[in-house]
């Protein structure tokens, strides 16, 4: 039993091996993605400590009424180096999925993020301040 056991072993291992190479460090993008820049997010000197940590500003890029037409749109977002999120939305049965971008210490850096996805993107996003 254990020669067919390792008979066995053996020959899906060549079976199921392959051939390592060099080859894939030569493949190159034909597409190159732009990149959207992303505005520092220090922290606010005109808020309190204690509110800077309470408080913050995510942009939210669109909603969705499926999870699968959330997550496409996620995909997207990411291809453009933007590491988009979905929350879900249970106030709205039409929309319930949110998908959002960012944690911003500040209005101002996440509104000039929004503008930026918008011009480079096309989506009428907007920011939602967050209240922990």
């Amino acid at each position: 039993m254990i020669k067919y056991s390792l008979l066995i072993i053996g020959l899906s291992s060549t079976l199921f091996s392959q051939e390592l190479n060099d080859e894939w460090l030569n493949t190159t993008l034909e597409k190159s993605i732009p990149e959207i820049a992303v505005v520092n997010t220090a922290e606010v000197p005109n808020q309190p400590l204690e509110q800077q940590k309470n408080t913050y500003f995510t942009i939210q890029v669109a909603a969705k009424a499926t999870f699968a037409d959330a997550e496409e749109l996620v995909k997207i977002l990411n291809n453009y180096n933007l590491e988009a999120f979905i929350q879900k939305n249970d106030s709205n049965e039409k929309l319930k999925y949110r998908v959002r971008y960012g944690s911003f210490l500040s209005k101002e850096d996440a509104s000039m993020t929004a503008k930026d996805i918008k011009n480079e993107l096309g989506y009428d996003c907007w920011v939602d301040k967050i209240e922990l």
